[in-house]
């Protein structure tokens, strides 16, 4: 409203202005009887550039307050802390599945360290073949990059699996607000499992997390289980037993909550595999670290 009266009152004034500097207007045939007070072209122009600066003045606070709208509804559709576990948990599912359904292209990494290796003279001759099979040390290391929706050559290559986590999984969850991301921290419940000619078993809720784990024996997987292994030797050594157990397992997901989307995920767990054989026996343990980044969708 105050635009519109700016605007009338600098139309008036031009016309005004406009009417007092016509040479060839008509004169009158009678003469007032009170003289007018005349306008000059200078109090015209001073009027003219107040009402300009008014309206100046008053589009600056409207594309201001314009601004700020648009940032207090961008705040309002951004993601909210969450607050509870649950809240925590649904977060990270939905981050973690949403990567996996749009086939995210991510880079990717994994390594064990604190490796040990506590075995017979025996076994110990076959190091590096124990390292593969169990997937602790050096053989277990790896980098792939995976292309965005390039996940068909291989349905098992997918690097990635969706999560299935629940509250019954975890033992606690944490989550803070950092670069502007939220960064939530599960952990997990530790698991074991057993591989044998007469027993196969697996509980293993670190496997439900999204890391790449399955039921036969790849190097691409994040965590072997006792059945992995044993399905893996029982070809050359049938009477093979194998325990596995871990510990220490946490998620970190980094998740915009602009997005919802996954920006980051490290899983870490610290794994022990004793192994008998027919060769001799051992341990092997170690800290696994898997890490996804680079994600694009």
């Amino acid at each position: 409203m105050k635009k519109l009266t700016a605007l009338f009152l600098v139309f008036a004034l031009t016309l005004v202005f406009a009417a007092c500097g016509s040479k060839n207007a008509p004169e009158t045939t009678a003469a007032p009887e009170e003289s007018t007070e005349e306008i000059t072209e200078a109090e015209v122009t001073e009027e003219v550039t107040e009402a300009a600066e008014e309206i100046t003045e008053e589009t600056a606070e409207q594309a201001s307050e314009e601004a700020s709208e648009e940032e207090t509804s961008a705040e309002a559709e951004k993601l909210a802390l969450p607050a509870t576990k649950a809240e925590m948990l649904e977060m990270y599912n939905s981050a973690v599945n949403n990567a996996y359904d749009k086939k995210a292209g991510f880079s990717k990494e994994r390594y064990t360290d604190n490796a040990n290796f506590d075995m017979s003279l025996a076994l110990k001759a076959f190091k590096s073949l124990v390292e593969k099979f169990v997937g602790i040390g050096d053989e277990n290391k790896y980098s792939e990059k995976v292309t965005k929706g390039n996940w068909d050559s291989d349905a098992k290559k997918a690097y990635l699996r969706k999560s299935t986590l629940t509250e019954a999984d975890l033992t606690d969850a944490s989550v803070k607000e950092e670069g502007g991301y939220y960064v939530i921290t599960l952990n997990i419940k530790g698991g074991d499992s057993v591989g044998s000619k007469g027993e196969k078993r697996t509980n293993a809720p670190v496997d439900k997390c999204g890391i790449c784990v399955g039921n036969e024996d790849k190097g691409y997987y994040d965590h072997k289980t006792g059945e992995v292994i044993y399905d893996a030797i029982a070809g050359t050594y049938e009477g093979a037993s194998i325990k596995e157990n871990y510990k220490n397992a946490k998620a970190v997901a980094k998740v915009d909550p602009a997005t919802g989307e996954l920006v980051a995920l490290t899983v870490t767990f610290d794994i022990s595999v004793a192994i008998d054989i027919s060769i001799g026996s051992g341990t092997a343990s170690g800290t696994t670290h898997v890490i996804y980044k680079d994600f694009k969708y």
